[in-house]
């Protein structure tokens, strides 16, 4: 606003600190520690002073035209001296503000046990945050006016109350692998944001919004584990599967049905988490449910749902210029934008873009995520092998079960010239049909075959992809290419007479493919509107 219109911002904030939030701390006893331009750090003699303080400032804000404030509350000793503030009572406070909800406040799970009922009403269960600089995850609540809530479904954040696995038959071995994979899949499901986890062998269904339940059976060198996600609040079903398999290493087993449950339930805790927010307009939203929207969007798997998901996370990392994951998503976003249009990435753009996925990196060294996004943006702009190996090898350390590791390092393997690993890589990344990126990440598979040689193993993956979407002009573009190279002249008339039927613009599941630099050219034949494949049809 500052860049926009210096003196009517300076009026504002004067307006702000005169008529409203100064005179209602002063009135709850606050005490200004410190004003930092449009911040303040205040404290107060008690936690009930404090929220309803809180309170009064954002009701009296919420229809303003021009402002919105976030607010955040901790306690703990608090220690001043002539330079500064200290104490971890500040700094967490500092940090919550960062994550509130614009026009609401977001109070750590301390000072949310020492409301009463009738102070604590209003608030929800905003979940845990992992805190920069803080060592140990935050329990947090969060409130906003009701005039900036009456469009939200549920503020409450859901809980997955994961039940002890019925074995079958009774032996100790058999109930000890069960016991097992019970361990690893409330343990994958820990480590996802949105929600929270309850294991109901240790503790009570009390507050469980889902209760996760199934069975291990085994016989002779097979075993099958069934699952189901039931919603508690019905007893409706809302997600099964089945994982069957060889059980000679039955351990062995375990591990191979937790990752793949870690990996299925992830898709689905975005699309849960996503649902809490509703209709809420993006600028109320907090960093953390602005990440949770673009999820729902990036996983829509169109053009205009990307353009919208790159705004709300260019809003998300205005708000938070320091939060890792706002940047990985908005950075990945915008890579996919050119990837989508076949074009470089230069000047000023690119500049922010390696800033964006350096810092992501350095922000957040344990999320796969990140790696996985730098792996990806530098397998089309600098292009070294080694760069991109690095990034592979650390998504695929920090998980192995993860999809997209293994897509990466099919990136890595593809830009040093090992077809054979690129498509092994490939093809474990892309075992989960369900996935709403299949078709996008089977394609690079397709390349890796197609650079390696495999013009079979080519046609066949693309004619499986063709039967799922056989509107997507691209996929048929490169099955010409694969079918001119073993001389298939009729199969290669047919294909590009339907090819020549269809839509020729840019596709949300064909973009530009990682290439070793043999087969750059590759990149220009499967843009949109290029004629050099169609040519080959003739």
């Amino acid at each position: 606003m500052m860049s926009e219109d210096e003196t009517a911002t300076i009026a504002l904030v004067h307006e702000l600190r005169d008529r409203l939030l100064e005179p209602i701390a002063e009135r709850h006893e606050g005490e200004i520690l410190k004003r930092l331009g449009d911040g303040w750090i205040i404290a107060y003699p008690s936690v009930t002073s404090s929220v309803l303080a809180a309170l009064e400032i954002q009701n009296g804000l919420a229809e303003h035209p021009k402002t919105r404030l976030r607010l955040g509350i901790h306690m703990g000793d608090i220690v001043h001296d002539e330079a500064d503030l200290y104490g971890a009572g500040v700094n967490i406070a500092c940090r919550l503000q960062t994550e509130a909800p614009p026009g609401g406040v977001l109070i750590s799970a301390d000072v949310y046990n020492q409301l009463s009922t009738k102070q604590g009403h209003g608030f929800s269960d905003a979940g845990t945050f992992k805190l920069k600089n803080i060592p140990r995850p935050i329990q947090c609540f969060q409130w906003r006016p009701e005039k900036l809530v009456a469009r939200s479904r549920s503020e409450e954040v859901p809980t997955i109350g994961v039940e002890k696995l019925m074995a079958a038959p009774s032996d100790e071995e058999t109930a000890a692998a069960a016991e097992d994979l019970h361990g690893q899949i409330v343990y994958g499901l820990s480590r996802r944001t949105g929600i929270k986890v309850r294991d109901m062998t240790v503790g009570s269904a009390e507050s469980t919004t889902y209760s996760l339940r199934g069975r291990f059976r085994r016989s002779g060198e097979r075993a099958r584990v069934n699952l189901s996600l039931v919603l508690l609040e019905d007893a409706s079903t809302v997600w099964a599967d089945a994982f069957e398999g060889d059980a000679t290493d039955l351990f062995a087993f375990c591990d191979d049905v937790a990752a793949q449950v870690d990996a299925k339930l992830r898709l689905f805790v975005n699309s849960l988490d996503n649902n809490r927010i509703g209709e809420l307009p993006d600028e109320n939203l907090s960093v953390s449910e602005l990440r949770t929207r673009a999820a729902g969007l990036f996983y829509e798997c169109t053009i205009p749902d990307l353009e919208r998901c790159i705004s709300v996370m260019d809003r998300a990392r205005r708000l938070n210029p320091k939060d890792g994951m706002s940047l990985s998503m908005w950075a990945i976003g915008v890579v996919m934008r050119y990837k989508l249009r076949f074009e470089p990435i230069e000047g000023d753009m690119l500049k922010e873009l390696v800033a964006a996925h350096d810092l992501a990196v350095e922000l957040m060294p344990q999320s796969d995520f990140v790696f996985f996004t730098r792996c990806l943006f530098r397998s089309i702009t600098d292009r070294d092998p080694d760069k991109v190996m690095s990034d592979a090898r650390r998504c695929h350390e920090l998980s192995p079960n993860y999809p997209q590791a293994h897509i990466a390092l099919g990136y890595a393997y593809i830009l040093s010239g090992d077809f054979e690993k690129a498509v092994a890589a490939m093809r474990k990344g892309t075992e989960l049909r369900h996935d709403p990126y299949w078709a996008y990440r089977r394609l690079h598979m397709a390349v890796a075959q197609y650079c390696g040689e495999d013009f079979e193993g080519t046609i066949a993956t693309l004619n499986e992809m063709i039967d799922l979407k056989p509107s997507v002009r691209g996929f048929r573009k490169l099955l010409i290419l694969a079918l001119k190279a073993l001389g298939r002249d009729a199969e290669l008339q047919r294909e590009g007479n339907a090819a020549a039927l269809l839509d020729d613009g840019e596709n949300f599941f064909v973009q530009e493919p990682t290439v070793p630099d043999s087969h750059l050219w590759l990149r220009e034949a499967l843009a949109p509107g290029s004629s050099k494949v169609s040519a080959t049809a003739e």
